[in-house]
């Protein structure tokens, strides 16, 4: 990574004299959080020209009550998974990153700063869970670099459901309930595996409910498995939610998708109504929103048409919680409210303007270089004198 242009391990001391951190409020802690990042999961409905049969995920649109909810503009598009892991728990971004670099593969170390390390500070125990090979994207090493307690991949899932040749949503979700029920005080993070490409696969306990019509179907003759599988994990949240809305302990889930399926371009050009060439930037970052949602089963603050990205996303979910906020994520909380999304792709704007970098004003620039300056800092030169902005040690 290029160090920024006026990096110095005072200027990064200046800020830290800026952003003293946030203590915790006692009274807001849930018992339990349980984050889970779906793989693949991604609301097609954006797109006007959708016209599937049915909705694909009736319950997700139906959800209000305790409920943040909106849009998350993703960093990567049909695939990717681990940077938008990585993005959420860390708060960096890959914006600053070299293209097509993995920071599981090349930047996390030891001590990295992490939501699983403060809620660990907190007296959470930490579980990383992810119900496929433990081999993908360095994940071992990367979790324990990140303050995990504990890891689980798809040999700790006892007689797994499946769909298609993956373990289900369901099956995924049952462990989430005996991981919370074991624990006293538990911070899940899970990244499914129900949803994975491609989608060409066998039908095996997956129906067929969702018919496209011919346009789309031509364009792409595996979207209506996607959304079929859409549909599986949405009466799978369903069930997830009405074991917490029964649950004594308090408890907040965050969900949200990794990124939209990759379908070919085709297909999204029947979307679009356009080639994909002649997109403006808020028509390009339709393709890389998914949903997300905070719900809990006790009194929150009702949010809907929320937008962010998911470098901004955890520090949301460390606020909901009552957790305490580091300096970096103080920072973090007033950039949001310059620039909700912050994305390798292009930016949204407090007045929700849709901009690629080069369109920044001079204040949303400084903005910019100030996060890459504490971004840099945070990932590749993490300093001592720094440190306490960063971690909660």
């Amino acid at each position: 990574m290029d160090k920024p242009e006026g990096y110095s391990k005072d200027t990064v001391l200046e800020l830290m004299e800026q952003y003293p951190g946030i203590p915790a409020q006692a009274d807001r802690k849930p018992v339990n959080i349980v984050v889970i990042m779906n793989e693949s999961f991604g609301d097609l409905t954006i797109f006007d020209n959708l016209n599937a049969s049915e909705d694909p995920t009736p319950f997700l649109h139906s959800l209000e009550e305790n409920t943040i909810k909106g849009w998350m503009y993703s960093s990567v598009t049909g695939g990717g998974t681990a940077t938008i892991e990585f993005e959420y728990l860390t708060g960096f971004t890959s914006l600053f990153q070299p293209p097509h670099t993995v920071a599981y593969q090349l930047y996390v170390e030891e001590g990295m700063p992490s939501l699983a390390a403060l809620a660990g500070s907190q007296g959470y125990a930490t579980t990383a869970f992810h119900p496929y090979k433990s081999s993908g994207w360095n994940r071992v090493l990367a979790y324990q670099y990140l303050d995990f307690d504990r890891q689980m991949y798809e040999e700790d899932v006892p007689s797994p459901y499946l769909i298609r040749s993956y373990i289900s949503d369901k099956s995924d979700y049952e462990m989430i309930y005996k991981s919370t029920e074991a624990e006293d005080s538990s911070f899940f993070f899970n990244v499914t595996m129900q949803n994975h490409s491609g989608y060409a696969q066998g039908w095996y306990n997956l129906p067929r409910h969702i018919q496209l019509p011919n346009n789309l179907k031509a364009a792409d003759r595996t979207a209506e498995q996607f959304l079929d599988l859409m549909k599986e994990s949405d009466l799978a949240l369903e069930e997830l939610i009405t074991y917490y809305s029964q649950c004594e302990e308090p408890t907040l889930v965050a969900f949200f998708g990794d990124h939209q399926p990759p379908l070919t371009n085709a297909f999204y050009e029947e979307l679009y109504g356009k080639k994909l060439s002649e997109r403006t930037t808020q028509e390009v970052l339709q393709q890389y929103a998914v949903p997300f949602f905070l719900w809990a089963n006790y009194d929150i603050e009702e949010r809907q048409d929320v937008v962010i990205s998911p470098n901004f996303l955890g520090v949301l979910t460390a606020q909901t919680a009552g957790l305490p906020l580091t300096g970096y994520m103080e920072f973090l909380a007033d950039l949001y409210e310059v620039m909700p999304a912050v994305t390798p792709v292009g930016f949204v704007t407090a007045d929700g303007q849709f901009l690629k970098e080069s369109e920044l004003s001079a204040e949303q620039q400084d903005w910019l270089w100030k996060y890459e300056v504490l971004n840099y800092c945070g990932m590749v030169d993490l300093f001592d004198e720094a440190r306490p902005m960063f971690c909660m040690d």
